[in-house]
């Protein structure tokens, strides 16, 4: 078999030139790659042990509670990375290359991105031993824009923001008489009859009654529940 005589010099000329190859890859990627990267806004909703939530409720919810002020503060970060982008524009070499990344990153249809999150229990095995543990897990995600959140939160400031949007055109009415509403209201009017003024702290003959009956378009809203004794909720009966 004859000898081969190894050339260490070619060795270390390849070895240097894949080095420079690598290396001038890198710059041209870090040169080519988009500095544009859309500020999107995210927000996770824990639905562990609701059955079937509505994302339209989460987020009326959200909005209930001061969440807007969240949202219009970021759409002021996204304005404003706008203004800063237009600028790095005006300032770049290549300015059609980067123009096309910009518009690529632009992504206002699905700048609010809000997750359902629930908790689950997974288990690990040590020793033959299993122990739970628990996860949170996305089970899906809803993106909007940032008008039909001021659409909606200018809905519900016509309704004073006292309840959701479709539990406001509900058509069972009498159904989102919840006991957590309930026990508000009573609460609120401290026990007494709003009629005759019996006070009944146990609660014996005390009724919710809806100020605007429901069968005259009467909603299920603390503005429009009171609390009345069993006599006076039976003479007023559905009149207004």
């Amino acid at each position: 078999m004859p000898d081969i005589e190894i050339d260490y010099n070619i060795i270390i000329m390849g070895g240097f030139i894949c080095v420079l190859i690598a290396l001038g890859y890198h710059i041209v990627y870090r040169i080519l790659k988009s500095p544009f990267s859309y500020p999107y806004f995210n927000w996770e909703f824990d639905v562990s042990g609701k059955r079937e939530p509505h994302i339209d409720d989460l987020i009326d919810e959200y909005l209930i509670s001061d969440g807007f002020e969240d949202i219009q503060n970021h759409q002021r970060i996204i304005d404003q990375w706008k203004q800063d982008s237009c600028q790095k524009l005006e300032h770049s070499i290549l300015k059609k290359y980067r123009r096309r990344q910009y518009e690529r990153a632009l992504d206002d249809n699905g700048a609010y991105v809000f997750h359902l999150m629930r908790s689950q229990t997974r288990y690990r095995q040590i020793d033959y031993v299993k122990s739970p543990y628990k996860v949170d897990v996305i089970t899906d995600s809803y993106v909007c824009n940032y008008e039909y959140l001021q659409c909606r939160y200018n809905d519900l400031a016509d309704i004073d923001f006292e309840c959701t949007l479709r539990a406001y055109h509900s058509k069972n009415q009498r159904k989102l008489a919840t006991r957590k509403l309930r026990e508000k209201i009573m609460q609120r009017d401290h026990y007494t009859c709003q009629m005759c003024g019996k006070y009944m702290p146990d609660e014996v003959g005390l009724q919710i009654d809806h100020i605007v009956p429901v069968s005259k378009g009467g909603k299920t809203v603390a503005s429009n529940l009171r609390v009345l004794c069993s006599r006076c909720n039976s003479s007023k009966s559905d009149k207004l």
